[in-house]
């Protein structure tokens, strides 16, 4: 069985419903996913400070604020 195949198949299926019966089906997903051990939760927001620091320290802010500014123009 070709998996790929048959998950388009089902993704293809889910875009013909309305937005409620998706919204019903991702939450089976979720709770599906829980069952399973699958999804983490952080305990609260303030677990993700300082996540993604590293990323930042080489970059002016100032300088990375004045430019995405001057892109929206």
């Amino acid at each position: 069985m070709d998996t790929s195949v048959n998950i388009n198949q089902i993704v293809n299926q889910i875009e013909k419903l309305d937005y409620n019966n998706k919204i019903s089906i991702l939450a089976r997903l979720v709770n599906l996913l829980k069952r399973e051990g699958k999804v983490s939760h952080p305990s609260s927001i303030t677990s993700l400070k300082g996540l993604g620091k590293d990323v930042w320290q080489k970059i002016d802010t100032a300088s990375y604020i004045s430019a995405e500014r001057k892109s929206w123009e």
